[in-house]
């Protein structure tokens, strides 16, 4: 729901109140749009607490019907409802950032270690040079995956944690394909042996 829609919304109910017969409950539902308004207007509840915000609207949907057709004492409890829902959003979706940077945090460092650990097998391959491996397309390669990897960092500094994550998986699984590659031409030689 846009704010202008709140706003005309709130006028309503305002107008309402001044015209007499039961009072309807302007401050309840004023604080009802202005919660659900606030998570509305976080990118974090949008992207991580949208069940939760959804929930928040529909109360806050029902409140307006309510108050619409004078059942205000309705109207009232949907409004405490409302607000209670957008700000369980809000909470939500700061446990839900606390977890997925954690979760990037963690892919980003295994990421991190798959690269050391590829590095010291790519050396190994070099040296010993085993048949049949392409070490210049190999090389190519990891080359590719550093690359990603810088980007899977940037994305975690950036607070795109899902990014990083993506990105981390993506360069590990370059990095497997590499060291597969190696593992199986050390295979193969000690074969031949």
């Amino acid at each position: 729901m846009t704010k202008f829609r709140y706003v005309i919304f709130a006028l309503i109910i305002a107008s309402a109140g001044l015209a007499g017969c039961a009072k309807p409950p302007v401050e309840e539902m004023n604080n009802a749009i202005a919660a659900v308004s606030r998570a509305e207007n976080d990118p974090d509840v949008v992207n991580y607490a949208a069940n939760s915000l959804l929930r928040a609207r529909e109360a806050l949907a029902q409140m307006q019907a309510e108050a619409e057709a004078k059942r205000y004492d309705a109207a009232k409890r949907l409004a405490g409802d409302a607000q209670t829902l957008a700000e369980k959003a809000i909470s939500d979706s700061r446990e839900a950032v606390l977890r997925i940077k954690g979760e990037a945090e963690n892919a980003v460092a295994v990421m991190q270690n798959a690269i050391t650990e590829t590095t010291q097998t790519l050396d190994n391959a070099r040296r010993s040079n085993p048949a049949g491996v392409n070490i210049a397309q190999l090389d190519q390669d990891f080359a590719v995956a550093q690359s990603d990897a810088g980007q899977a960092v940037i994305a975690q500094n950036e607070s795109r944690y899902r990014d990083a994550i993506d990105t981390s998986q993506r360069v590990r699984s370059a990095l497997s394909a590499i060291t597969s590659s190696l593992s199986q031409a050390v295979i193969s030689t000690s074969r031949k042996k």
